[in-house]
């Protein structure tokens, strides 16, 4: 039993001593972010591309854990929300994936669960993309079930979204 115990010590001794994190300034933002070297890859020039973050992190209001991806220039490109977020049709429950442009606009989310927005309930959970125009309007989600929407009768479907235009009016 103790060379069972011992066993389990050591190895977990060298797993720990091969995970390092690091603490990084990022030059985009007013914060640091905490993350498991071996985890990172970089552009040219040492910027962050990817990297798994170690502890939240606060960027742009936004609270981040795991991973986390930059564009070139610094911005962020994809993160996991550690919380809710408030928008101002819908929330984004907490551990949804958030893709920006690179105009730093919302583009597209994989929401952790089922959301409503403007009367539209989209399906959520695994990596089922709902996606939106610069102006923030709904552009293409994957419906959580059938339901009326703008008095068009829309069935829920895996294989084909709905579509809308930018001024929110459904696709026909």
């Amino acid at each position: 039993m103790k060379k069972s115990i011992f066993f389990i010590y050591v190895v977990l001794l060298i797993l720990a001593g091969c995970t390092s994190v690091k603490t990084t300034s990022l030059s985009e933002y007013s914060s640091q972010i905490s993350f498991f070297e071996n985890t990172a890859e970089y552009y040219a020039g040492d910027g962050i591309m990817k990297c798994k973050l170690s502890d939240t992190a606060t960027l742009n209001d936004y609270k981040c854990i795991s991973w986390i991806y930059f564009f070139k220039d610094g911005q962020i490109k994809q993160f996991e929300t550690a919380v809710d977020i408030k928008r101002p049709d819908f929330v984004i429950p907490s551990h949804s994936v958030v893709f920006f442009n690179d105009h730093n606009q919302i583009k597209c989310i994989w929401f952790s669960k089922d959301v409503t927005i403007n009367k539209v309930e989209c399906k959520g959970g695994g990596k089922t993309a709902t996606e939106f125009y610069d102006n923030d309007r709904l552009k293409a989600c994957f419906l959580a079930k059938d339901q009326m929407i703008q008095g068009v009768d829309c069935k829920s479907s895996l294989l084909k979204p709905v579509l809308f235009s930018p001024d929110g009016k459904i696709k026909r």
